[in-house]
């Protein structure tokens, strides 16, 4: 039997919804049967529906979207978000709390997408540079107003790249001692934006390689998108949901080499999938060679997940020109297999990532590389309430599963092979991010959802514009349809953990705050100076290589930092003359310690005085003890 008869293929997405519902059953059973697995039951729920949802409307199903074009409801519903951004944004200017924007803001910019929804559905093409003007506002409010409402860099990582970029703007060349000496794209970027505007690397930084994801990833999953559905309606629908996912609006503000490397992955995509099969293909061809470079030089995953990717497009292409002879493979292997040899041949003879990879390869990706667990402390974690863990990740299942729908329809009869291919690479990093933390591994699994959520946000597209258009008649009604699950979709995600390090109203146990106040600041800008001894304080603010002021603003040695962390939740303190730095913050949130949560002792001011030592220093956020 021919490979383009057999009754498996020919209706393929019918055979992988079949089995996604038997596997999904499946998953629902064995997470069912772990203490830890109950939220993730919630994955195999929601697939399940996907899977049972597809099956029914396969048959009339259309990626076209009817709404006629109106002018008048454009210039309404532009009207509408302009009202709402404007809205917001005083929200956020008037907020009660000077490090916490207020509810009402998540509110407003939930239903700033809907509204935006809504115009995508009514609008023109002529419309598009108004759209993406709207979408690129939205993607900047999110993210840019958590990083203004905070004097500090947010997240972890960045003061380690702060470091090295001051290091490059100051010694006027990339310093050795440094891991990404070898991978310096980012900071080369931050650091010409400095030198070129005159900014702090901080603004520095937002109006460079966050700028650049937030403009750069909408435009090409735009383009995507469109050229792939031949709908420019379902290309910024896309775009509006790249933006609106956590994962990328974490990137966006706690910016690091992998998400600034993750940008060239569209761009490659859509230069290798569209460009190569036009007349002059040499100029796509050397910018295609330019991105694939960029990638190997700015982070290792991001370079290790456009190889992946490489390989399954070229095996998507290889696959439909085998169901369908008469389909030419314009996907040659020699684009996988030249940009693996470049990316080993980088890791190997400059970088030194080939170590790292063997190393985690002989451990077998054991979560234990990441997170180590104090067993002491095992008794006295906090346990997270199920709803809490339902409400921080209900908004990414919601977004991954419903995209299956769109992957379905891609791969369905009415797609083609460039739809087919790129399903089949969007699912890729969900799939590896997915199986490996079930299965008890790490991959670092938040990074690959970010590449997922970039992906996925096209199928997702097509989810919503196929199941409206297939169940509902009316055009109207579909719009509604759609911009309801944006503003729910919106909310939830906005809100959740990964994008949101300010409001902890939904995620009390779960939500960090990942940023210094103003007194921290000025706090550890005293210490500094004044302590002549050693510096001991939480491993955030003091100890940590990627995130310690002390370290990385001041240029104080790890021999004279001590972390404080056991101490902060035994209460038992060494005599060992330090300068001991306590943060209120930890009154209010609690501690994570090698993944498990756990909280400082309330007293722990007063506990400390009481064991002998002389408070020496305090401020609204800090306190010094000697002795």
């Amino acid at each position: 039997m021919r490979l383009q008869d057999s009754p498996l293929l020919r209706d393929l997405d019918r055979t992988l919804a079949i089995a996604g519902v038997i596997l999904s059953l499946a998953l629902i059973v064995y997470l069912g049967r772990k203490s830890s697995g109950v939220v993730y039951q919630l994955t195999g729920i929601l697939t399940l529906i996907s899977c049972i949802l597809w099956l029914a409307i396969r048959k009339r199903h259309t990626f076209s979207i009817h709404a006629p074009g109106s002018r008048n409801l454009t210039t309404f519903w532009t009207i509408c978000f302009f009202g709402l951004y404007t809205t917001s944004l005083l929200t956020v200017y008037f907020r009660p709390d000077q490090y916490e924007r207020p509810l009402l803001y998540f509110i407003l910019t939930a239903l700033m997408a809907g509204v935006l929804a809504c115009e995508i559905f009514t609008s023109n093409r002529r419309h598009s540079a108004l759209i993406f003007i709207q979408v690129l506002l939205l993607g900047l409010s999110v993210a840019w107003s958590q990083l203004l409402i905070f004097p500090s860099l947010l997240g972890i990582d960045p003061w380690y790249h702060s470091d090295l970029t001051h290091q490059i703007l100051g010694a006027g060349f990339i310093p050795e001692n440094y891991v990404y000496a070898t991978l310096p794209l980012f900071h080369l970027m931050i650091a010409a934006t400095s030198l070129i505007t005159g900014l702090s690397y901080k603004f520095a930084a937002m109006a460079s390689v966050s700028l650049g994801q937030i403009l750069c990833n909408a435009i090409f999953v735009y383009l995507i998108a469109s050229r792939l559905f031949k709908s420019h309606r379902i290309g910024w629908l896309a775009a509006l949901m790249v933006v609106i996912a956590n994962h990328h609006i974490n990137m966006s503000y706690w910016s690091i080499p992998n998400a600034f490397a993750a940008v060239f992955i569209p761009i490659a995509l859509y230069l290798i999938l569209f460009k190569f099969r036009e007349r002059f293909p040499a100029k796509s061809a050397a910018l295609c060679v330019v991105v694939l470079a960029a990638t190997i030089l700015t982070h290792t995953v991001a370079a290790m997940c456009m190889a992946i990717l490489l390989f399954i497009a070229w095996g998507a292409f290889a696959f439909y020109q085998a169901y369908h002879p008469e389909m030419e493979n314009n996907f040659p292997l020699y684009i996988p297999n030249g940009f693996v040899i470049g990316m080993f041949a980088w890791w190997t003879y400059a970088s030194n990532s080939i170590e790292s990879l063997g190393n985690l390869l002989r451990r077998g990706f054991s979560i234990d590389v990441f997170v180590t667990t104090p067993e002491e402390f095992l008794g006295s974690a906090t346990v997270v309430p199920i709803t809490e863990q339902l409400f921080n990740n209900i908004g990414m299942f919601l977004f991954f599963t419903v995209s299956f729908i769109g992957i379905f329809s891609m791969i369905s009869p009415k797609g083609d092979r460039l739809s087919f291919a790129m399903a089949c690479t969007g699912v890729a990093p969900l799939a590896i991010s997915f199986f490996s933390l079930i299965s008890g591994h790490s991959v670092i699994e938040h990074r690959w959802w970010y590449f997922s959520q970039i992906l996925l946000s096209i199928p997702l597209a097509a989810a919503l514009s196929t199941a409206g258009a297939s169940n509902l008649k009316r055009p109207h009604v579909v719009s509604c349809f759609a911009s309801a699950f944006v503003v729910v979709l919106s909310f939830l995600m906005i809100m959740s953990p990964p994008a949101n390090i300010d409001n902890h109203m939904f995620s009390p146990v779960t939500g960090f705050t990942y940023a210094y106040t103003q007194s921290e600041i000025v706090a550890s800008d005293f210490f500094a100076v004044h302590a002549a001894g050693a510096i001991a304080s939480d491993s955030a603010y003091c100890t940590n290589p990627s995130s310690s002021m002390f370290a990385h603003v001041y240029g104080i040695g790890e021999e004279r930092l001590i972390e404080l962390d056991d101490s902060l939740i035994s209460g038992k303190f060494n005599r060992d003359g330090s300068m001991k730095i306590i943060r209120s913050k930890w009154l209010r949130e609690p501690m994570i310690m090698g993944g498990l949560i756990l909280h400082v002792r309330q007293d722990i001011n007063a506990h400390i005085s009481s064991l002998g030592f002389n408070r020496v220093y305090e401020n609204a956020a800090t306190t010094g003890y000697t002795g």
